[in-house]
């Protein structure tokens, strides 16, 4: 709901004035601290330093320091000293607190002694009443210079709402400001404006700074004419701030959009199908070019997708390679058999071959495992070009286990499949690498192959005719191949020595 103009004003100029005693309150806080966490205050009010009050307080420090007195309690809340300007008299004294030269304290201690076990993490501010006189109190435990303990007491300082308070308050607000007490019985509105017969408004406020302090009242008087003039103006300057704002922030987000959030989007865009499909995002060339942060961040990003597609590569042929003779592994043959052999590819004839050395446990055994891993390699680079030169790069040369090589050939004949594998035997025969445990005394291979009609293709049905021509070939002597070419199947000794 919207607040009279009035009123709007009202709680304005008297939450300024509010803020203004809170802000005073808590300075006079800060210089009570001061005091209270001080070693030689510490040593005071446990009777240390019998120079303190002598050589600290003068009847100038109370005046310039614009407070009224101070009271020292010990931890029992007796009132040990006091020291200040009699409110009354005007006179300064600085003595014991139960002395007679500063019985003037005592109804000002009695006042305050409830509250010094109230103080908030040891500290505490009030609004009091002593008579017709408000003051400021500011209370705060006596501990040591860094805060230590254990807390010896406290100390209160005052500061009276006097006449030069009044001249301080209309110089820092601006307008005459007053607090008034009000009777315990008196409860007025929060807020209650009064026109005047001299053209200004009378506005009064309940303060409410502690729930534990006297009641008061806070007063001020605004000029209305004036202020009617002001708010007029204010208005006006609104309206053309408001529409010089609201044309700033068109402009601005033009820019934004322009510069910065279509950018973004762009660079979004390529994060996302980068997320997808790495190989196949593309960053815009304007993105690149661009000399800003966004340039920046969209050059540094690309680098990193690259770098992202080069190590992917790299974990992909790793992946799919055999790390000793660098064939494709038995994980990238079965990869391909199963392409080859999916349903909604091209239907062709898919033909493999399984190779195994002959005795090569015996081979490892008796010429150690380095011996067999060169032996290994020796062989892959034989089959390898072989293959090549039979049946080109639609084949697929891998080693599938230990001593295991496999040879996928998709769209063949079966004439082809059986002399691959017969060129296959042959190659590594003519190597003539020596093997004292084999029958022949060289290194040979027992090869099986096998064929898949188009209505037949499946991975497990390959595979089975391939392992069961190779047993066929190991049983038969070594050295040869076996082949299931359907009708027309095989069987040949390879003794090409």
């Amino acid at each position: 709901m919207r607040l009279p103009m009035n009123t709007s004003a009202s709680i304005a100029a008297t939450s300024r004035a509010q803020h203004t005693i809170e802000r005073e309150m808590q300075t006079l806080l800060l210089s009570a601290k001061d005091w209270a966490t001080w070693d030689d205050t510490y040593a005071f009010i446990q009777g240390s330093d019998d120079n303190y009050a002598a050589s600290n307080f003068s009847r100038n420090m109370f005046e310039d320091l614009d407070y009224q007195f101070m009271l020292f309690f010990d931890r029992q809340a007796n009132l040990r000293w006091v020291a200040g300007i009699d409110p009354v008299s005007d006179r300064y004294d600085s003595c014991p607190g139960q002395s007679d030269a500063c019985a003037w304290a005592k109804s000002y201690a009695d006042k305050l002694r409830p509250l010094l076990g109230s103080a908030n993490q040891h500290a505490s501010t009030h609004l009091e009443r002593q008579g017709s006189r408000l003051y400021y109190a500011a209370i705060h435990s006596i501990f040591r210079t860094d805060e230590s303990g254990p807390m010896q007491g406290w100390l209160v300082q005052i500061q009276f709402l006097d006449d030069q308070w009044q001249a301080r308050m209309a110089m820092q607000t601006g307008r005459e400001v007053d607090v008034l007490p009000l009777p315990p019985a008196e409860v007025p509105p929060e807020l209650q404006i009064t026109p005047t017969g001299d053209g200004r408004i009378h506005v009064t406020k309940t303060l409410s700074l502690n729930p534990r302090d006297a009641p008061t009242l806070l007063s001020t008087y605004l000029p209305r004419d004036a202020f009617l003039e002001r708010m007029a103006t204010v208005r006006y300057a609104q309206w053309w701030t408001a529409g010089l704002l609201l044309t700033v922030i068109v402009l601005v987000l033009l820019l934004l959009e322009v510069v910065v959030l279509h950018p973004l989007r762009q660079l979004a865009t390529f994060t996302q199908q980068a997320k997808q499909d790495a190989t196949q995002a593309e960053l815009p060339e304007r993105l690149l070019h661009r000399q800003d942060e966004i340039g920046a961040l969209s050059r540094e990003f690309l680098h990193l997708i690259q770098h992202q597609r080069h190590r992917t590569s790299q974990l992909l042929n790793l992946s799919q390679t055999d790390h000793l003779t660098g064939l494709a592994n038995r994980r990238l043959f079965d990869e391909r058999l199963n392409v080859l052999m999916d349903a909604s590819q091209p239907p062709v004839p898919v033909a493999g071959i399984l190779l195994d050395i002959d005795y090569f446990k015996n081979y490892n055994d008796f010429y150690g495992h380095p011996a067999g891993d060169r032996c290994l390699t020796r062989l892959a680079k034989c089959l390898q070009r072989t293959v090549r030169q039979q049946a080109g790069d639609r084949s697929l040369l891998a080693r599938v286990g230990g001593e295991e090589f496999a040879v996928i050939l998709p769209g063949t004949s079966p004439s082809r499949v059986e002399q691959l594998a017969g060129a296959l035997c042959s190659a590594v025969a003519q190597m003539k690498l020596p093997n004292d445990k084999a029958r022949l005394g060289i290194v040979t291979v027992s090869v099986g192959a096998a064929i898949c009609a188009i209505d037949e293709r499946s991975p497990p049905t390959l595979l089975a005719r391939c392992d069961a021509a190779l047993y066929r070939a190991k049983q038969r002597g070594r050295n040869r191949i076996e082949c299931d070419l359907g009708k027309a199947s095989r069987s040949h000794a390879e003794e090409r020595l």
